[in-house]
């Protein structure tokens, strides 16, 4: 396409239609999250944790709790940073990305479900966090001294009340920008930058304390500051892939036709480069700054997922999800090519799952295994397969692209 001539805005390819093979596809994929889970909670219900009692035994947890907490907050981290994405382009006054951003305004949609997944984690407490266990609480001094935090009652009121504001975020920003599609008021715009502004605030704080509660509290003895931050990265890097794909499957099926081309795609991807890089920095920070300091109740963060088999996947991972995708993604021509794009977003999928589990099972099990981590991946595969046929249903019931957008037509006509 020339850079000076715009493209044109052809409503029949703006209307979505879910193809069957994909619909099919993303049912297997839910079959397959479905029977992960039920092997898991079933076939591995009293598997021993490394928490002990006060007697010196090893507490027995139910697998299957840890599969759903992984499965879960990958889709939960996706939902997120979807709303805080279409915030960041109302605030910024975004031009370019008006004819992709209904996915992203999309993706907030599922938080509700996320919420209800969160529930059986919930039910999972004592299983999952050992801080849950008021003898622990009692006996335990430095968890009796984050207990007015660390309790089940302040954790179960902040979890909700997190995925009911973010739920209101996500049902405004979706539902004005949809009625801007026929109203064309472009007073709704100038509404949804205050409203961007007041989520970008409010997300920093809850998605920080949402990471500490699910993640970082499988440790109640172990602390970071940057941990909000590092968990941020994982997300917002995974959720910048996805919106890759996404494109790749629409325009692969014949939708959107110019209106999404090789610019708008090349500038998703340079986000996409610059977390990549983000979530190097974070996590090495993270990482020197314990290792400098040396402090026993910092350290053993790092001594857990270097012992029992888990140093493998430890040393692998800054590898697979820093140096892989950021070399493959240096390159300009790389950038532009959705037939290569989307294979790099599947591995970020696997690579983002893969640090979940390397997050989340070390909490609670000395010794690496590759049933748990096949269960966990089936898991995930599930929660991703329900992310992602809630998504394109409900991308079926309005136009791909915000056409009300008083600043589409200066999308229209984006090049580099």
């Amino acid at each position: 396409m020339s850079a000076t001539k715009a493209a044109k805005l052809d409503l029949t390819l703006l209307q979505f239609k879910l193809p069957a093979s994909l619909r099919n596809l993303l049912v297997a994929m839910i079959g397959v999250g479905v029977m992960s889970l039920l092997v898991s909670f079933l076939g591995f219900g009293h598997e021993s944790s490394r928490h002990m009692d006060e007697s010196g035994h090893f507490h027995h947890t139910n697998l299957g709790y840890h599969v759903l907490l992984v499965a879960t907050y990958f889709v939960v981290g996706l939902a997120i940073t979807g709303i805080f994405f279409t915030a960041i382009q109302h605030i910024t006054g975004s031009q370019w990305s008006v004819t992709v951003r209904r996915i992203f305004e999309t993706y907030g949609l599922f938080t509700p479900i996320a919420g209800l997944l969160l529930v059986g984690v919930l039910f999972g407490m004592h299983d999952l966090y050992e801080w849950a266990d008021a003898t622990v609480r009692e006996n335990d001094h430095l968890i009796h001294h984050k207990s007015g935090y660390l309790n089940p009652g302040f954790f179960i009121g902040r979890t909700v009340f997190f995925i009911a504001v973010w739920t209101v975020f996500a049902y405004i920003f979706h539902s004005k920008s949809v009625s801007q599609d026929t109203d064309k008021n472009v007073n709704t715009t100038k509404t949804l930058a205050k409203f961007a502004g007041g989520f970008i605030l409010f997300f920093a704080l809850s998605w920080s304390f949402s990471s500490f509660d699910l993640i970082m509290s499988l440790s109640p003895h172990w602390f970071s500051t940057m941990f909000g931050v590092y968990a941020f990265a994982g997300a917002f890097q995974t959720s910048l892939a996805s919106y890759l794909l996404v494109i790749y499957l629409l325009k692969k099926n014949g939708f959107y036709g110019e209106v999404v081309n090789e610019n708008h795609i090349h500038d998703i991807s340079k986000f996409l480069l610059g977390i990549t890089t983000f979530w190097a920095y974070v996590g090495f920070s993270q990482f020197m700054l314990i290792w400098y300091a040396n402090i026993p109740e910092e350290t053993f963060f790092y001594e857990m997922r270097m012992t029992g088999g888990w140093g493998y996947t430890t040393l692998l991972l800054p590898f697979i999800k820093f140096i892989i995708p950021f070399l493959l993604l240096l390159n300009r021509p790389n950038k532009r090519d959705l037939n290569f794009l989307w294979k790099i977003a599947v591995w970020i999928f696997f690579v983002q799952f893969f640090e979940l589990f390397w997050l989340v099972f070390p909490a609670s099990f000395e010794k690496f295994s590759l049933i748990h981590f096949a269960l966990a991946f089936g898991g995930t595969l599930g929660t991703l397969g329900l992310f992602g046929l809630f998504v394109f249903k409900k991308l079926e019931k309005h136009s791909l692209v915000p056409v009300g957008d008083p600043r589409l037509d200066t999308c229209l006509h984006h090049h580099q």
